[in-house]
């Protein structure tokens, strides 16, 4: 997402702002931890750094249970320590 504002001091986004990819080790961000299949949809389970995050894959997507993977974001929403939303 490039660089965010000072005082930023959490980076949220919507599933359908993220682009999550399969990559090399050395280029990865994070990792599946499993896919939760539900139909239409799947629930992707990940590790980024010390953190989990949930968000929701297409049920056709190649992903599976520990790719390494990259994770861009559009339209990232940034909020200051307070919890207040940044403009960009």
């Amino acid at each position: 997402c490039g660089q965010t504002p000072v005082g930023t001091a959490t980076v949220g986004a919507r599933t359908e702002h993220m682009t999550i990819a399969k990559v090399k080790p050395q280029a990865s961000l994070g990792r599946v931890d499993w896919i939760e299949h539900l139909g239409d949809q799947n629930h992707l389970h990940l590790t980024v750094g010390e953190h989990r995050i949930i968000t929701l894959a297409d049920p056709a997507s190649d992903l599976a249970k520990g790719d390494e993977v990259s994770i861009e974001l559009t339209n990232p929403l940034l909020f200051d320590a307070a919890g207040e939303r940044l403009g960009r």
